[in-house]
């Protein structure tokens, strides 16, 4: 297999164990590959350990089934391979940075991590594949929602000084800024929106609004938080967002690719 192949079926295996059993050396072992150029060619490409992948995809469904679900917090913790509450907790604090009972109570939001997409790829003039690198979420299950929302505006966000945050107080912290955007677009959110996360610091919110107008009060709303700090560990900063706003087109096909695009594109070429 080509590093394209393999990667795609590391993705794939993940997915399909999230509540079995599972390490990054099963991976290897699925891929027939080395773990060590498995664990350099995952990183490389998405930025995140094998490992670490696993845990917040976990994390992530588990989120979905206390919203969604009856299910008790300790029913959840086991089925996603946590030994007892305590240590689920722990593990749903630091990436959510909210516990789950209180999560389950106050939260609608919970695709923090949703699954990686495969590695999209260029050819050259011989036909070769080249794969380019970048951290793309599968949201594709979401477009016919979105063909619903045809002549409304989607809200774009773009949470600012990512990298930097990251660099200067750890890849954790930036997980906490990252549930702290979330947790800004999802408290003003409408019951008729969906929040959606497309990109490693960029988040979508499809609103009902035909009126740009009304789009822009509500983001002013979430806006007006800019500069609150969160705290991880010892560290205490302000999270910041820009937003951009994209219009879901009313006639014409709708492609998934530059849908998704002009969010993202939407988000980074925001107003403050």
């Amino acid at each position: 297999m080509n590093k394209f192949e393999i990667l795609s079926e590391a993705l794939d295996f993940i997915e399909e164990n999230l509540t079995s059993e599972i390490t990054p050396e099963m991976c290897a072992d699925r891929c027939r590959y080395s773990l060590s150029n498995l664990q350099k060619m995952f990183r490389c490409t998405f930025h995140i350990g094998i490992g670490d992948y696993i845990s917040r995809r976990r994390l992530t469904n588990a989120a979905r089934e206390l919203i969604e679900t009856d299910c008790t917090v300790l029913d959840i913790a086991l089925k996603y391979g946590y030994n007892s509450h305590e240590v689920f907790t722990r593990a749903f604090i630091r990436l959510w940075n909210v516990s789950p009972a209180k999560f389950r109570r106050e939260r609608k939001f919970s695709g923090i991590f949703p699954k990686l997409t495969k590695p999209r790829t260029v050819t050259d003039e011989r036909g070769n594949i080249i794969m380019t690198s970048g951290k793309r979420f599968d949201v594709s299950h979401l477009y016919d929602f979105i063909k619903e929302r045809c002549g409304k505006y989607t809200i774009c966000f773009d949470m600012v000084e990512l990298m930097y945050i990251n660099n200067t107080y750890g890849h954790p912290a930036g997980d906490i800024a990252i549930a702290e955007c979330l947790r800004r677009i999802d408290e003003a959110a409408g019951e008729d929106m969906l929040l959606i996360r497309i990109g490693g610091d960029e988040f979508a919110l499809i609103t009902n609004f035909a009126d740009i107008e009304q789009a822009k009060a509500a983001a002013e709303k979430i806006l007006a938080l800019n500069g609150n700090t969160v705290t991880s560990g010892d560290s205490v900063f302000p999270v910041s967002m820009r937003v951009g706003y994209a219009l879901i087109p009313e006639k014409g096909n709708i492609r998934y690719n530059e849908l998704f695009d002009s969010f993202i594109i939407a988000g980074r070429a925001a107003e403050t």
